[in-house]
């Protein structure tokens, strides 16, 4: 039988450090390896690797046919981060806020890192790192089954996980709203937890980019009946249904 090269054993095991860390330093990591960075570089160009070296960092490229995290992270950033500052003017003082995951609400996350909210709840690891040790506002984070796809945890209950939190206000992330006012995400295992959030916070709103509106549903989570309003670019649009 033959042993697997060492160079195969190094990339099995950055694939799994990425998967609970969206990005690794590339100095750490080569210290921790015992390799040099060059060797790092040299992995991460391999085709079938699902990494990459992008300035001092690995960042992992595995994604979903329907869903490019990393694209996305990139797409409608200053649509997203208007959003988050109309999203961001919601928030009373004292609130207990939970956060989902996807590209846009890490932008609100920075607004709320220095708010009077009293708590935020999130199971992002994106919004976890933007507000570890970088925040005056107690941040509580959810765990569960990692999903490397959308950087989140998920609990197998996620409404009794999240039902003694006493959630005031809930921002939901999604891939779209269809002309029927349903609103989707991208994987079927999102929405546990976002019908949780739905059910167990005084307030809801879907946060998302104009371009997203009047699109197809992917994996149905709710319709626009169900919570208080989108949030988009624009402004709050009334809940509809």
């Amino acid at each position: 039988m033959t042993r697997p090269s060492r160079q195969h054993e190094r990339i099995a095991h950055i694939s799994e450090l990425l998967d609970v860390s969206p990005s690794l330093r590339l100095r750490d990591l080569s210290r921790q390896l015992g390799v040099t960075e060059m060797t790092l570089r040299r992995d991460a160009a391999q085709p079938a690797s699902g990494f990459a070296c992008r300035g001092g960092y690995v960042v992992g490229t595995h994604t979903t046919p329907h869903y490019d995290f990393d694209a996305q992270m990139t797409r409608a950033i200053d649509a997203k981060r208007s959003a988050c500052e109309h999203a961001r003017a919601l928030v009373p003082d004292g609130a207990v806020v939970f956060l989902d995951t996807g590209t846009t609400l890490p932008h609100l996350a920075r607004l709320l890192a220095f708010s009077k909210a009293r708590r935020l709840v999130t199971h992002c690891f994106t919004t976890a790192e933007i507000l570890q040790g970088r925040s005056d506002v107690r941040v509580e984070f959810l765990g569960g089954e990692i999903k490397s796809s959308t950087r989140s945890c998920h609990a197998e209950n996620p409404d009794a996980r999240l039902a003694p939190l006493g959630i005031d206000i809930a921002f939901l992330s999604a891939s779209g709203i269809d002309g029927q006012g349903r609103v989707s995400c991208s994987h079927s295992y999102e929405v546990a937890l976002k019908r949780a959030a739905i059910a167990r916070s005084h307030q809801c709103f879907v946060v998302l980019d104009d371009s997203k509106l009047d699109t197809p549903a992917a994996v149905a989570f709710c319709d626009m009946a169900e919570v208080n309003g989108a949030i988009t670019e624009r402004g709050l649009m009334p809940q509809r249904g």
